[in-house]
């Protein structure tokens, strides 16, 4: 997650997403996977490659939460940062861990994070492009980028939840969920019949994965997922299930 970023369609989605995670009794963390500014998505002019401001949160899909929609085009307006979301207290309650992700510091960087986050039972990892993929080194500078299968392992194996979301790539749907999902279950030892997805594909396509802890978190997840499915957010188009269910 970078500053720039802040307030737009993305985070309209996530937030939405965890306060109905919220309301079906999970108690949140969230782990931003803040960065600084990094100079490989730079032009030699100092410009960003892409800019921010580019998934603003369309009016048509407003009334979804009309609270959170008017209280981020806020913080875009004013004060464009995730701290100002932590501030916003969007998630009444939610724990927020902050910061920077720097690779050569990435294992005391953890050892925060799992500390500050003793007391939730779930924790949703956000990284700028999602897990880890075979062409990024975990030394390399775009590892920053990734969240770490091992990452997630330890939360599961504390008994916490994880919820993390993941940038699609290019691959077909089908394709590209397996591949995430063989990966999840090599490396963290849990059956891929347990993870759950959502996708929210306004702007850009949004894929979460939700791995739980145990048989209780994994029905919280399902109607949660059910719940923003009917609800007008899945009305509307902004989200969908995969695989997709009548």
């Amino acid at each position: 997650m970078q500053d720039r970023y802040a307030g737009d369609i993305g985070d309209y989605g996530k937030i939405g997403l965890l306060k109905c995670l919220q309301t079906h009794g999970f108690t949140i963390g969230v782990n931003w996977y803040r960065v600084p500014e990094l100079e490989f998505e730079k032009r030699k002019d100092g410009s960003f490659k892409q800019n921010d401001g580019k998934y603003p949160i369309p009016s048509k899909i407003k009334e979804c939460d009309p609270i959170l929609a008017e209280r981020l085009e806020r913080i875009v307006d004013d004060d464009r940062s995730v701290i100002a979301i932590q501030n916003a207290d969007l998630i009444p309650n939610a724990v927020y861990y902050s910061d920077y992700l720097t690779v050569d510091g990435r294992k005391e960087w953890n050892d925060r994070a799992y500390e500050l986050f003793a007391d939730v039972n779930l924790v949703f990892m956000d990284p700028d492009n999602g897990l880890l993929v075979r062409s990024v080194m975990e030394k390399s500078a775009r590892s920053v980028k990734y969240a770490f299968y091992d990452e997630v392992k330890r939360y599961i194996d504390k008994g916490k939840s994880v919820l993390v979301y993941n940038h699609r790539c290019r691959k077909p749907e089908r394709i590209y969920f397996e591949d995430i999902e063989k990966n999840l279950e090599e490396k963290l030892k849990k059956s891929r019949h347990l993870i759950q997805e959502i996708t929210f594909p306004k702007g850009t396509i949004r894929d979460y994965f939700a791995i739980p802890a145990c048989d209780e978190h994994y029905n919280m997840f399902h109607d949660t997922f059910e719940d923003m499915k009917n609800s007008v957010w899945g009305q509307k188009g902004v989200c969908r299930l995969y695989p997709a269910v009548s």
